[in-house]
C-alpha cells in the first residue's frame, strides 16, 4: 500500500456532510450524539475505541481541516491510505464498475490507442445493453438499435471515473439514491435492516451488468467443452446475455483481445448485504467464443421493426417484377455505415431505380437479420425515396 497523505483542503472541503455520514454508517461507526454543527461517532470497544467529530455545516471556515482530522483517524482505523479513503467517500453514493485490462504489449497502466478507444466505446455499449435488458418487458437475444428514453436518460447520468494504479483500468460510476427506508429513515439513525426494499432502476442496471457478464463468462466456459455451445448463451438471455452484450465484452479486450476483469463495488449509501460479488475475469480464449455467440444470435434472431436510411448502391432483377437492392446506410439509433440487402416488390423496386439514378437517399422499415457476412432487411415496408424538393 502506498501511504498517500492529503494536503489539498479544497478537495477535502468538496466532500459533503451527507457523504461522510453515509460512509461512517456503512463502515460500522455508531452515532453517539450530535448538535447543529457536529456529530460524534465512535467505533471499537474499550481501549480500542476510536472517535471522530464530524462537521455538519460545510460553510464553516475550517470545514476542510475538520474533514482532514476525520480522514486521518479513518486511515489509522482502516489501515489504508487517506487518498483511498477519500475516494471511497466520494463514491459513497455511487455503484462503481471497474474494468481492468491486462495488455501484454504495454507498460503498467497503458494500452494501445486503438485498443483503448475500442474499450471505451464497448464500455458504453455494455452499460446500454444491460440497461435495455432491465427496461424491456421481454429479454431479447438481439436488442434494437433504437433504445427507449428511459435507457438514454439513465446513460446520461452515468460517469466515467479516473483510471487507477496498476493495469489499464476503466471505471463506471453510477449515482444511486440512498436507502432511506428499512432502517435508514435518517442518515444518522441507528436502526436495523429487516428486509431489502425494491431496488431502483440504477441499482438494477448495476447488478444486471455484473450478472450478465457472469452469465456470459459461464456460457463461454460451457461452450468451450460442449458441442452445443450456443445453447448456454440462449439459456442465459433472461439473465441479460444478448448479442449486444457479448459484442461489448469482446470489445473490452480491444483489437488485440487482451484479457480483462470486471468487478462491482456497490454504493455504501445503499448496501446490499446478501450478495457476494467476486470479480469476473475473462481470458483471451473466451473472446472468440463470445464473438461467435454474438454472430450466431444475430443470424438466428431478427432485429425487429428497424428503420434503414441510405443510398442504393446495387440493383439486381431478372426480367420484370420484384428485385433485390443493396443499400449503404445506417440503422436508426446506430451511426455505423452498413450495407444491407433488401428484396422489394415491383413498384418499390422502380422507385429504388429512380433513387439510384438521381442519387437520392431511400428509407425503409423491416426486420434486420444476418446471414453469414451479409445483413438482410426482411419484411420491408414503408419504402420511400427521400426527395429533398418534395420532402
Amino acid at each position: 500500500m502506498i501511504d498517500v497523505r492529503i494536503t489539498d483542503r479544497a478537495a477535502l472541503a468538496a466532500r459533503s456532510p451527507s457523504e461522510l455520514a453515509m460512509y461512517l454508517r456503512a463502515h460500522g461507526w455508531r452515532l453517539r450524539d450530535r448538535n447543529e454543527t457536529s456529530a460524534r461517532w465512535t467505533t471499537g470497544e474499550g481501549d480500542e475505541e476510536f472517535e471522530v467529530l464530524q462537521p455538519l455545516e460545510s460553510r464553516l471556515r475550517d470545514y476542510g481541516a475538520r474533514i482532514l482530522d476525520v480522514l486521518r483517524v479513518l486511515a489509522v482505523v482502516e489501515e489504508r491510505s487517506e487518498l483511498d479513503i477519500l475516494g471511497d467517500i466520494s463514491n459513497v453514493s455511487m455503484d462503481v464498475h471497474l474494468i481492468r485490462a491486462f495488455p501484454t504489449d504495454s507498460g503498467p497502466g497503458m494500452i494501445g490507442l486503438d485498443d483503448g478507444v475500442q474499450a471505451f466505446e464497448s464500455l458504453r455499449n455494455l452499460v446500454v445493453a444491460a440497461a435495455y435488458s432491465v427496461s424491456a418487458d421481454q429479454p431479447k437475444a438481439v436488442q434494437p438499435a433504437r433504445k427507449p428514453a428511459e435507457v438514454l436518460r439513465y446513460v446520461r447520468e452515468v460517469r466515467i471515473g479516473p483510471s487507477a494504479e496498476g493495469s489499464f483500468v476503466l471505471s463506471v460510476h453510477t449515482p444511486v439514491p440512498p436507502r432511506l427506508t428499512s432502517g435508514q429513515a435518517s442518515l444518522f439513525d441507528q436502526t436495523s435492516e429487516d428486509f431489502e426494499p425494491a431496488e431502483p432502476f440504477e441499482r438494477q442496471v448495476s447488478l444486471r451488468i455484473y450478472d450478465a457478464a457472469q452469465a456470459a463468462y459461464n456460457a463461454a466456459n460451457d461452450a468451450l467443452v460442449d458441442v452445443n455451445g450456443l445453447d448456454s448463451f440462449t439459456r442465459s438471455i433472461r439473465q441479460g446475455v444478448s448479442a449486444n452484450l457479448c459484442e461489448a465484452l469482446v470489445g473490452l479486450g480491444g483489437e488485440a483481445g487482451h484479457p480483462f476483469e470486471l468487478s462491482l463495488s456497490l454504493a455504501a449509501s445503499r448496501p446490499l448485504t446478501r450478495r457476494s460479488l467476486p470479480p469476473v475475469r475473462f481470458r483471451r480464449d473466451h473472446l472468440p467464443v463470445l464473438a461467435a455467440a454474438a454472430q450466431e444470435l444475430r443470424e438466428l434472431t431478427a432485429e425487429e421493426a428497424v428503420s434503414v436510411t441510405g443510398n442504393v448502391v446495387r440493383l439486381h432483377r431478372e426480367g420484370v417484377g420484384s428485385g433485390e437492392i443493396s443499400v449503404a446506410g445506417t440503422v436508426e439509433g446506430d451511426d455505423r455505415l452498413r450495407r444491407i440487402w433488401i428484396d422489394l416488390a415491383e413498384s418499390d423496386y422502380a422507385e429504388a431505380v429512380r433513387a439510384h439514378h438521381e442519387m437520392l437517399q431511400v428509407s425503409v422499415r423491416g426486420d434486420l437479420v444476418r446471414n453469414g457476412t451479409r445483413v438482410y432487411l426482411r419484411n420491408p415496408s414503408v419504402f420511400r425515396v427521400i426527395d429533398e424538393d418534395r420532402d
